[in-house]
């Protein structure tokens, strides 16, 4: 079972106004549980016009995020979002977590990870059971 984080969704832009970089900000990972694994990225999640996904590995246990674009003013976002990761294939998975040290302060993390795109559900399942 998939433990479901909470989380936000930024994209930098350039000068022209062209996706540069994407950045998943996440809540609710674990303090050190190193980094992030075997990341996934599903177009349609659960079927056509359905959210966006990212799942990955993480101290053994497999997390996933949802980007539910009906509810924001700009779902286009959802097809910049597709094309970045077709074309780059990494992710920029970032959050806060307690530094271990005298004083407790919020630290910054952040991993950049090869990240393997999916237009669905249906096509990942295919293409893991050729692997398999």
């Amino acid at each position: 079972m998939s433990i479901v984080l909470d989380g936000t969704v930024g994209i930098q832009r350039d000068q022209s106004g062209q996706v540069a970089n994407v950045i998943w900000f996440l809540y609710g990972l674990p303090a050190d549980c190193g980094e992030p694994k075997n990341v996934v990225f599903l177009n349609e999640s659960f079927g056509v016009n359905s959210p966006q996904m990212i799942s990955f590995d993480l101290g053994g246990e497999e997390y996933v995020v949802y980007a539910d674009w009906d509810s924001s003013e700009e779902p286009s976002q959802a097809s910049e979002l597709k094309s970045f990761y077709r074309k780059y294939g990494y992710i920029l998975i970032s959050c806060l977590r307690e530094e271990v040290k005298i004083k407790q302060d919020l630290v910054r993390r952040e991993w950049i990870t090869p990240v393997k795109y999916y237009e669905d559900y249906v096509t990942m399942v295919n293409d893991m059971a050729k692997v398999g």
